[in-house]
C-alpha cells in the first residue's frame, strides 16, 4: 500500500536532495550541477621537472631530499595521478598537447611548430564562456596565437619568484576589475637548462644572489644517482646543481600560491599542476624512455572530496577535456568532427559508471623533431612494467643532438667510455639509438637490457606491437609506414630535418 505524500515546494526537495544523495547512494549526477558562479583555473606547469621529484611519487633524487615543500603541501589537498604520462617528451609538442586534448600529429603540434589554424584549445574554449585568459612564460610554446589568443600575456624566460607572483597577482586583479571569472597559465622555467651555478646560469640568474638563491644547496655527496645514469663525479655535480633548480622553483610555486591566496580568489580557484615533461639528461627528455614521459599531475578545486591517489593510466592530453568537464564548459571536437584523444578525468574522480573511462591498458608516447629542426621519431607503447620503444632515426650513422647531451653529464659518460666498456654501450645505445627494443621496467628501471628477441616475452611484444600500430593508424600517424619496416627489419625513410616555427 503506497502512503500518501506530503506537498512539498520545489525549493525544499532541491534542499532535501543532498541528503537523500548520501542516504541512498543515488544522484551522483549532482556532482555535475554547475556551480552558482564560474570557477577560475590557475594552469601551473613547470619545466623539465621529474616525475621522481615529489615526494607523493616516492621516487629517487626530491623524494628523499625534500626538495619541494610548497608542492607536496598542494599535493597533499589534491587528487594525485601518479601514472601519468606526458604523449611528447618535448616542451612545445608536450604544451600543445595539454592545451588541445591531441596527440602531435592530430594537432600539427610535431615539434617545435604551431598547431594547425583553427585548432580549437583550452584557452579559446573558455574565452567563449566569458573567461579572462592570461598567459606566464613560455607562451612561444603554444602556438598560433589564433589558438592561444591571450587577453593579457606576460612573455619571458626569467626565474625571479617574486616576478611570477607579480604577474599572477596582476592577472588575478584585471580579470576581477571585468568581472569575469580567469583561466590563468603560469609555466615556471625551472628546473631548466642552465642550472642553477651552473657557469651558464651565471648571468640569468644573477650569480645566484638575492631571490636568485636558495636556502639550502644540496651537495653532489647527497644526490641520488637515477638507474639510467652512472656514479661519476661530473654527474653528481651536475645532477646536485639540478636539485638546487628544483627547489627555487618549488620558492616560486609557493610565492604564486600565496599571490592566488592574497587575491581572495582561491575558495573559487580549480589549481591544476603538471610537468611538461621529464629532466634534460641523457634517457630522459626528448626521449620515449620512461624518465622522458611520466609526468604528475595534481587537481584541487572547491567542495572536491577528499584527495584522492589515482593509478590509472592517464595523459596529458586528458587536461583539457578533464578542466573543461569540471568547469561546465563543453569539450570542442577534433579533426573533422571526430573526438579529441583525451578522456576526461571527472567521471573517474566522482565514481560514475558507465562513462568512457581514462584507464587505458597501455598509453603511446611520441617524439617528433627537436628544438634544432631535426628529426629524431621515436615511438613507444607502454604499461606500468613494459615498453617497446621503437627509433625510426636509428639507422647506425645518426647521431643524437638535444638539450640533454649538453651540459656536464653525456660528456662525462662519453670519456668514461673510453675506459669502461658498460659505460661505453650505454654512450652508443643513447648515441646511435635502437630501432626496436623491449624493456621490463621494474627489473631494469635504467632500460639497460633490450629483451626484443626473450622468448619468454614473444607474447607480450606481439601484443605490444600490434596495439601500437593500431593506435598509429587510428591517429593517421605520419611514421607508420617506418614502424611497419622496422618491425619487417627493413629500412626506414626519415627526412632530415623538420621547420621550426
Amino acid at each position: 500500500m503506497m502512503l500518501p505524500m506530503k506537498n512539498i515546494s520545489r525549493r525544499e526537495l532541491v534542499a532535501a536532495l543532498p541528503a537523500l544523495a548520501l542516504a541512498t547512494g543515488s544522484f551522483s549526477h549532482l556532482a555535475a550541477q554547475p556551480p552558482a558562479a564560474p570557477l577560475n583555473l590557475l594552469f601551473l606547469t613547470v619545466d623539465d621537472m621529474n616525475w621522481s621529484i615529489p615526494r607523493f611519487m616516492n621516487g629517487f633524487i626530491g623524494g628523499k631530499l625534500h626538495l619541494t615543500p610548497n608542492l607536496d603541501a598542494l599535493a597533499a589537498r589534491s587528487h594525485r595521478f601518479i601514472h601519468n604520462r606526458t604523449v611528447a617528451a618535448i616542451c612545445q609538442p608536450s604544451r600543445e598537447a595539454m592545451m588541445t586534448g591531441l596527440v602531435p600529429h592530430r594537432s600539427g603540434g610535431l615539434g617545435f611548430i604551431p598547431v594547425h589554424p583553427g585548432t580549437p584549445t583550452l584557452v579559446t574554449q573558455l574565452q567563449s564562456h566569458g573567461y579572462f585568459a592570461a598567459g606566464i612564460h613560455k607562451l612561444e610554446h603554444m602556438q598560433p596565437q589564433t589558438s592561444f589568443p591571450w587577453d593579457m600575456a606576460f612573455p619571458g624566460a626569467g626565474r625571479a619568484p617574486s616576478e611570477y607572483a607579480a604577474d599572477v597577482s596582476t592577472a588575478i586583479a584585471k580579470a576581477q576589475s571585468l568581472g569575469k571569472p580567469f583561466i590563468i597559465n603560469c609555466n615556471l622555467n625551472d628546473p631548466h637548462r642552465p642550472f642553477y651555478s651552473s657557469q651558464q646560469a651565471a648571468a640569468v640568474d644573477h650569480n645566484e644572489t638575492g631571490e636568485y638563491h636558495i636556502p639550502h644547496e644540496v651537495t653532489p655527496e647527497e644526490v641520488e644517482i637515477p638507474p639510467f645514469l652512472e656514479d661519476l663525479p661530473e654527474i653528481r655535480r651536475e645532477l646536485a646543481q639540478y636539485a638546487n633548480s628544483t627547489q627555487r622553483m618549488d620558492i616560486t610555486l609557493g610565492k604564486v600560491l600565496a599571490a592566488l591566496d592574497a587575491s581572495g580568489a582561491a575558495a573559487n580557484t580549480v589549481i591544476f599542476f603538471s610537468a611538461d615533461h621529464g629532466m634534460p639528461f641523457p634517457y630522459s627528455k626528448a626521449s620515449v624512455y620512461e624518465c622522458g614521459t611520466r609526468t604528475p599531475a595534481l587537481l584541487h578545486y572547491p567542495g572536491m572530496a577528499t584527495p584522492h591517489t589515482f593509478t590509472e593510466r592517464t595523459a596529458n592530453v586528458d587536461y583539457t577535456p578533464t578542466l573543461l568537464d569540471l568547469l561546465h564548459v563543453p569539450i570542442p571536437s577534433g579533426p573533422n568532427g571526430t573526438s579529441i584523444d583525451g578522456i576526461s578525468w571527472m567521471p573517474l574522480i566522482r565514481g560514475e559508471v558507465g562513462h568512457r573511462s581514462p584507464h587505458r591498458e597501455f598509453l603511446v608516447t611520441n617524439i617528433n623533431s627537436v628544438s634544432s629542426g631535426t628529426n629524431y621519431p621515436q615511438r613507444a607503447v607502454q604499461d606500468d612494467r613494459y615498453s617497446l620503444v621503437v627509433m625510426p632515426w636509428s639507422d647506425g650513422k645518426l647521431h643524437i643532438q638535444i638539450d640533454s647531451v649538453t651540459g656536464l653529464t653525456f660528456p662525462a659518460m662519453k670519456a668514461a667510455a673510453a675506459t669502461n666498456s658498460a659505460i661505453a654501450a650505454r654512450v652508443r645505445q643513447f648515441d646511435l639509438g635502437v630501432p626496436i627494443a623491449f624493456y621490463d621496467v621494474h627489473a631494469d628501471p635504467g632500460q639497460r637490457i633490450n629483451l626484443i628477441n626473450a622468448p619468454e616475452h614473444r607474447n607480450r611484444i606481439a601484443k605490444m606491437k600490434a596495439i601500437l600500430l593500431d593506435e598509429m593508424t587510428r591517429t593517421n600517424d605520419p611514421q607508420l609506414a617506418n614502424v611497419q619496416a622496422i618491425y619487417r627489419g627493413e629500412k626506414t625513410v626519415v627526412p632530415q630535418s623538420h621547420p621550426v616555427s
